[in-house]
């Protein structure tokens, strides 16, 4: 294989952001870590046919949906953008081979197909609609990623409710069911609330290449002012699917969990109040920030589930 060959494979492995790959299995093992049965009472918590951990089927779902679906998805948007200036987890994207948008598309199909025969009907399910999403966000025929508000609720079904729904089913081999769509939509709303703040920082190059976004649209005050808004919706649904499942105690677990959800709100109050004298670089240590934020969301929950 010629040396050109082999930079075109290494540029479209980085271009499916293997940095990215951590956050997203700690969310995906959250989900997993909600449908795995706690006793409450004396008896055992409906979270689904969960004996078992089936270490190879969560493998299998971990490569379908952290590389091979989100993987995919981010170099198929990067196929079309053709950054040259940082974008997250990537500081200097490098030039996307010509054949990067075929070849992701290809690899999402090709997940949503191994997640059909190996891990269960539900998981295929989600992960073949997020493919769909996928495509329908970043290809110029469509580009949601260009539509004020389609951007947002494509992220809000894709990354975090289908994240958390596609941990569920993985481990459960069906749909959440009960209390278990509080914590799906809790996600679901928690990612639309950092959203806009992954695009506060690149607002100028989007203006550039004329892509009106949800935050070139609002502008970034009026973006913050939706993220806290989705944030509380969000914090108040996870706390509702803890409560219906009757993990809200005078414990320990349960005020932490109310600490990471109140600290992400405060923090976007500040970005909010400091947002108009802060640089882009600034704005983009925030958005890092707010990840740091979410991964104490995510340990407190499953603590507050696991050991509550």
């Amino acid at each position: 294989m010629s040396l050109l060959r082999w930079q075109q494979l290494r540029d479209a492995f980085v271009l499916t952001r293997p940095a990215q790959w951590p956050i997203l299995s700690a969310q995906l093992a959250v989900g997993m870590a909600l449908a795995w049965p706690v006793t409450q009472a004396g008896s055992v918590t409906q979270a689904g046919p969960v004996t078992q951990m089936n270490w190879p089927l969560l493998a299998i779902a971990w490569l379908v949906w952290v590389v091979m679906l989100n993987g995919g998805t981010l170099a198929f948007n990067s196929a079309y953008d053709q950054d040259t200036g940082p974008i997250a987890h990537l500081v200097a994207p490098p030039q996307p081979p010509y054949w990067l948008a075929a070849g992701s598309l290809l690899m999402m199909n090709l997940g949503a197909l191994l997640g059909y025969l190996f891990v269960a009907t539900a998981f295929g399910l989600v992960t073949s609609a997020c493919v769909v999403l996928s495509v329908m966000y970043s290809h110029p025929a469509v580009r949601l990623k260009a539509k004020p508000g389609w951007d947002l609720m494509v992220n809000i079904f894709g990354y975090g409710a289908g994240t958390t729904l596609a941990g569920i089913s993985a481990m459960t081999g069906q749909a959440p069911h009960g209390g278990q769509w509080w914590f799906v939509a809790g996600f679901g709303l928690l990612f639309g609330s950092f959203y806009p703040l992954s695009q506060i920082y690149q607002t100028e190059a989007d203006r550039a290449r004329g892509d009106r976004t949800l935050t070139t649209a609002l502008g970034v005050r009026r973006s913050l002012i939706l993220s806290i808004i989705l944030g509380l919706l969000g914090g108040t649904a996870i706390w509702r699917g803890c409560a219906l499942a009757g993990k809200i105690s005078p414990d320990l677990w349960p005020w932490l969990l109310v600490l990471s959800l109140s600290v992400w709100c405060l923090h976007l109050v500040w970005w909010w109040w400091q947002a108009e004298v802060w640089s882009p670089a600034r704005h983009e240590r925030s958005m890092y920030r707010a990840l740091g934020i979410w991964a104490a969301i995510d340990a407190s929950l499953t603590a507050v589930w696991l050991l509550g």
